[in-house]
């Protein structure tokens, strides 16, 4: 449907830009090798030339890509550009911005000729070092074409390989979007890249018709992470490229793998009604569509889930009327003394167990707690829980019947893995990862917290 085009992937650069998120090197090499198992052709890495340390960990991603090109960010600074040439990348992405708001806001009203000066000499020195050069218009979308072509022939001129027209507030629509692609590509024939916002959920919209119109590049992370609210989805571009019918290498199989990953990594979740990858995004509840799709998935799913490595959940029951939630009173709830028989994966086993907190206890409550009190040394106990996973992050508190919190001893399995737990200890779970836990000995407590307020439906 279009000529071949690239995908970039800024989840290491653009999604370090999202609130409370750094990686370490170790998990920018591991979701590196996930990006090119997926098959990504570019990915960003970071901007080396903000700190050694940001240096070092760019180096050490490069030191271990084997498939994709690398690409660095660097601002128009000749010793950024020169960092970016120490770590070994491929490319080095080069960013000035033009119009008015940028020159009044970032380089105290000097007037374009001194941004574009910098950013000429930038593109001189990355050439100078061997570097292939993307030149990015920062806020291309609310800069004057006529600006826009000046820094272009300037850039060009330069060495640029590649011009990156980046819509940094994420206000183009599919008319704007379109007309300046097809201009830009119109009028130069280079390699031109977008970068586009999500701001007005218009991303991945965006993505689409810069595709139709030739763009060459378009840049994305994983589940959109990054600034504000981000840039365009990796995962809905792949999943929408395979369904619409347009070249692609991208492996969208894999989705879970690597979503998961970045997930872990960044604590951020996706909720779940978000396209692809939210936990209700092939669920269905209706009695009418349950029955239309044991007749035929197609009359409510756009397409398979398996293409995703998903499998579709249906529900042909409908939750009972809750007492009211809407205004919200503080209210004090009582927990009641239950058997862990009435949870799929469990048997009672030892000790008394307490349910604290869940739907039952307070219907406005969006966790799930229980206790379970070890008050006498116990012998020869059997295994109580078998493994499992939940859709949801959870934790295990150890704590003994001494006033350190010492005394019980747990063994807690995670992944395949056993480990004795002496308490005080505390285990967080990822969703996700399987675990379980046994009694072994001692007098203490045992707490269960699950972010989901009904636990069974908790459970993959």
């Amino acid at each position: 449907m279009s000529k071949p085009f690239k995908v970039l992937d800024s989840t290491l650069r653009e999604g370090e830009q999202q609130a409370g998120v750094r990686f370490s090197a170790k998990d920018k090499v591991y979701i590196m090798k996930l990006l090119e198992d997926f098959g990504v052709d570019i990915i960003e890495v970071g901007h080396p030339g903000i700190s050694q340390e940001d240096e070092d960990i760019c180096r050490e991603v490069v030191q271990n890509s084997s498939k994709a090109e690398i690409l660095m960010h660097s601002r128009a600074n000749l010793d950024e550009i020169r960092a970016v040439k120490r770590t070994g990348a491929h490319w080095v992405g080069i960013w000035a911005s033009f119009n008015n708001i940028s020159l009044e806001a970032k380089f105290s009203a000097n007037d374009i000729s001194y941004v574009a000066h910098k950013a000429k000499h930038a593109i001189e020195e990355a050439k100078r070092l061997n570097l292939k050069v993307r030149f990015t218009i920062e806020d291309a979308s609310r800069t004057p074409y006529s600006t826009i072509d000046k820094i272009v022939e300037i850039a060009l001129s330069a060495g640029a390989d590649c011009i990156s027209i980046a819509d940094t507030v994420g206000i183009f629509n599919n008319k704007t979007c379109k007309d300046l692609v097809t201009y830009l590509k119109n009028k130069y024939g280079c390699i031109l890249e977008v970068h586009l916002h999500n701001d007005l959920g218009l991303s991945l919209s965006n993505a689409l018709t810069a595709i139709d119109c030739g763009v060459d590049i378009v840049d994305t992370s994983v589940m959109g992470i990054g600034e504000r609210a981000g840039i365009v989805d990796l995962i809905q571009l792949a999943t929408a490229l395979t369904k619409f019918g347009y070249e692609s290498n991208l492996k969208i199989e894999i989705v879970e793998n690597l979503t998961k990953a970045v997930s872990l990594a960044t604590g951020y979740k996706p909720d779940d009604t978000r396209p692809i990858i939210g936990r209700n995004a092939f669920t269905h509840t209706s009695a009418y569509h349950v029955k239309a799709v044991l007749s035929n998935p197609e009359t409510y799913e756009p397409f398979d889930p398996s293409l995703v490595g998903r499998e579709r959940v249906l529900k042909n029951f409908r939750p009972a009327i809750s007492s009211p939630k809407l205004p919200f009173v503080p209210s004090i709830k009582k927990p009641f003394i239950k058997g862990a028989s009435e949870l799929k994966y469990h048997t009672d086993g030892p000790g008394t167990r307490w349910v604290h907190l869940d739907s039952r206890i307070d219907n406005k409550a969006s966790f799930y707690v229980i206790q379970r009190f070890f008050e006498e040394e116990m012998k020869n106990t059997e295994k109580h829980v078998d493994k499992h996973t939940h859709h949801c992050d959870s934790a295990f508190l150890f704590w003994g019947d001494t006033s350190d919190g010492s005394g019980l001893v747990c063994c807690v399995q995670i992944n395949g893995e056993e480990k004795i737990i002496h308490s005080p200890a505390s285990v967080f779970i990822p969703a996700f990862i399987e675990h379980s836990y046994y009694y072994i000995a001692g007098k203490g407590s045992f707490t269960n917290i699950v972010l989901s307020p009904d636990y069974n439906q908790s459970l993959v």
